[in-house]
């Protein structure tokens, strides 16, 4: 069970007990085949990895826990993750698997009885291509199931948001109301809004939809962690650009002691907003070294299931529709070169071939403007790195770009994926094979709440390229798949490098921070389709046990 938040908080504020770990089978690394070993734990830091009566000579007055045969690995960490948006997401009305805009509709109903009158009804999750004729919804839709209160509901993607006609009206959305920069107010056929809204456009109804309070955002975010924990991970890195009040609320939950995983936060490129992080500078190691606050979230575009995922041709399913560059290029320019001269890293979230590549031309001139980068402002990232030009593969590896990605987003975009782009695009489309042969680095995460939180079902993903009923057989798109021990360096090694922490996080060795994921099966041996039922048993973040599985309930 979970550490209680208390008793979490209380021990934060001494050292971390010292641990001994018998058992268990350990793998020190990604490349290396497991053994059975004994781990020592003291002071959140590991301080041997042997044999049993090495560990016991050295244990002193260490609590012994018998990991009875289970498998040790370093700490999972998802490398890019939404803590806020996981929050969230688990208060309100879950539309994912809905079958239709009708069934998401009576979903939010229901999740609505509850509220206050005048409380906005919410959703997440809903994909029209799930739905006969994977036609966009409109708000009528919505409107038939709540026609009393406000009500809105994020695409899966987290790109797209469906409005019924209050929150339409609450917002100004009218007929001559034009489309933002680098967004889209869907339409109907004579001209008035039809209740969907694309990227900046979202920005719209933002405005007027209740602001979360501190106590609301803490809340959220406890929880968001606390599930991250359950499934196996150590660490987050968090893509949820944070801005003053978020920020403020993670940093006041670090303080206190009360996060059970630690956090790699990204803070909001907003033009209004990045002048103030740039003064208070980067914060590495805060709350007992649970939080670090050193890099930059900036969207390029955006997604592919939705058409914002800026192309350098039209959407082969939508002739006429390009996608959106949610920022100009020239603010691409002026990020990355800061992002160098500052010492912050930048972190693009890029779908689409001409994000892609307008996001590597930014980084190249970058460097080239800043040769000498101050520390912490190289290893710059694309976060995504979906649909890349075969002629920009090699420029990843050339000019130092991590490529950030999640496998279960080719799992869930395999069915329509092709009629965006066509046949010749696809190549380039999470090609990771292609981008680990070009020489880039990679580094592994799920995007949660748009996937789940769940690691091994981004390990199982990488290694099958199949959804979780083993289809297609053989995998999609075969070529591209990631051997099983590439796919655990994606959320150990490699997300340790893509966060600067490859000296102290992702391996199990002396004088690594005590971050571990103890699983009750084997997924480096396990048959693919037993994969993603592993569960873990045991979760250490700097020496403490934060998850144990096998603890009575409370």
């Amino acid at each position: 069970m979970l550490l209680p938040l208390l008793a979490l908080a209380a021990l934060a504020a001494t050292p971390a007990p010292a641990l001994l770990l018998e058992g268990g089978l350990v793998y020190v690394e990604p490349r290396q085949p497991a053994r059975r070993a004994s781990i020592l734990l003291r002071d959140g830091r590991i301080v041997l990895v042997g044999d049993a009566a090495a560990a016991r000579a050295q244990a002193g007055g260490a609590r012994t826990v018998d990991l009875s045969g289970r498998f040790v690995f370093a700490g999972w960490a998802d490398a890019h993750g939404h803590l806020e948006g996981l929050g969230e997401a688990l208060e309100i009305a879950d539309l994912r698997g809905a079958a239709s805009a009708g069934e998401a509709a009576t979903r939010m109903s229901l999740a609505a009885a509850s509220l206050p009158p005048g409380a906005w009804a919410a959703g997440r999750a809903w994909d029209q291509n799930l739905w006969p004729g994977q036609r966009f919804p409109d708000a009528r839709d919505l409107d038939a199931a709540i026609p009393d209160r406000p009500a809105w509901a994020e695409r899966v993607d987290g790109h797209a948001v469906w409005v019924n006609s209050k929150a339409l009206a609450a917002a100004g959305l009218v007929r001559e109301t034009p489309d933002p920069p680098g967004g889209r107010i869907m339409r109907r056929p004579d001209g008035t809004p039809s209740g969907v809204l694309v990227d900046e456009a979202i920005g719209l109804l933002r405005r007027v939809v209740p602001v979360a309070s501190s106590s609301d955002r803490e809340r959220r975010l406890l929880a968001a962690a606390r599930a991250c924990v359950r499934a196996g991970l150590t660490e987050v890195q968090d893509a949820s650009r944070y801005g003053p009040e978020s920020l403020a609320a993670l940093e006041r939950l670090a303080g206190r002691g009360e996060l059970p995983i630690r956090v790699y936060a990204t803070v909001s490129a907003d033009e209004d907003l990045l002048p103030a992080s740039f003064r208070r500078g980067v914060r590495i190691g805060r709350g007992s070294d649970f939080l670090t606050v050193r890099a930059i979230k900036v969207i390029a575009d955006g997604a592919l299931g939705s058409r914002g995922a800026a192309l350098e041709a039209d959407y082969s399913d939508e002739p006429g529709q390009r996608g959106l560059l949610v920022t100009p290029p020239e603010r691409l320019d002026v990020l990355a070169r800061e992002a160098r001269q500052k010492g912050w890293q930048l972190w693009v979230h890029a779908i689409g071939d001409r994000a892609n590549r307008e996001t590597l031309d930014a980084f190249e001139k970058a460097a080239a403007a800043v040769p000498r980068a101050a520390p912490g402002g190289d290893r710059p990232r694309i976060e995504h790195a979906q649909v890349v030009a075969l002629s920009d593969i090699p420029r990843f590896a050339k000019d130092g770009v991590i490529a950030s990605i999640q496998p279960t987003h080719a799992t869930s975009d395999m069915p329509w994926a092709e009629k965006r782009v066509g046949p010749k695009r696809i190549e380039g489309a999470y090609a990771w094979r292609r981008l680990k042969a070009a020489g880039a680095r990679l580094a592994g995460g799920s995007d949660f709440p748009v996937e789940s939180e769940n690691p091994l079902l981004g390990f199982y993903a990488a290694v099958t390229r199949q959804d979780l009923s083993g289809n297609p057989p053989g995998g999609w798109r075969p070529e591209e798949r990631l051997t099983r021990a590439e796919a655990l360096a994606l959320f150990t090694t490699d997300a340790a490098y893509a966060a600067f922490e490859e000296g102290r996080r992702g391996r199990i060795a002396p004088g690594y921070d005590a971050d571990l994921t103890v699983l009750a099966a084997d997924p480096m041996t396990a048959a693919p389709r037993e994969i993603p039922s592993i569960r873990p048993a045991l979760v250490i973040v700097g020496g403490r046990v934060v998850w144990d599985a096998g603890a009575p309930a409370r």
